[in-house]
């Protein structure tokens, strides 16, 4: 069964497309071969799709997994699989936005560092290189824009990131929840 993970969870063009598609490729790429949660879930959306309710269609697909062998806490589990997956993801993404804060601002900052000791430099020095001066002030002023670009870009791929993360965990604790107290 081909199984549109987009459409699965919801997910419109609220939501960043470079964070989905990050986040759907590490649930594909961690899928259950056997019927789990995900199986379970497009089940449930094909039911409703066809106007019966939420909770008959949640009854009525369970009914039809219990015929080969599944269970509530099989179901369950395979929701931990995925939310583990996904907690996978947002411990690399976190290590990944460190590590471009280290190597884009911090660097950024040194380079600025730098161009003010060599600033200072050249104003102890006799008026030929007042000019050399007033360029590096001007590299300065530039640098903090820069860093303000980088930071403003981080922080939006963040924001765009954890809007993403948090819509799936609210689907999958939502269904977990529908799934514990219907079953």
């Amino acid at each position: 069964m081909k199984i549109d993970l987009k459409k699965l969870f919801g997910l419109d063009s609220d939501y960043d497309e470079k964070s989905i598609n990050a986040l759907l490729n590490a649930i594909n790429k961690n899928h259950l071969k056997e019927f789990d949660y995900l199986k379970f879930k497009a089940s449930v959306n094909n039911l409703v799709d066809m106007n019966m309710d939420e909770d008959t269609s949640i009854k009525s697909t369970y009914t039809t997994a219990q015929t080969i062998g599944i269970t509530k806490e099989y179901l369950l589990e395979t929701i931990n699989h995925y939310k583990a997956v996904l907690q996978k993801e947002k411990e690399n993404f976190s290590i990944a936005l460190k590590n471009k804060l280290d190597s884009s601002i911090v660097n950024k900052k040194e380079e600025g560092e730098n161009l003010k000791k060599e600033i200072s430099t050249l104003e102890n020095k006799i008026k030929e290189y007042q000019k050399a001066i007033e360029q590096g002030k001007k590299k300065l002023a530039n640098l903090d824009s820069d860093i303000l670009k980088v930071k403003d870009k981080i922080d939006s791929a963040k924001e765009n990131f954890v809007g993403v993360l948090n819509h799936l965990e609210n689907v999958i604790n939502d269904d977990e929840s529908k799934i514990k107290s219907i079953l």
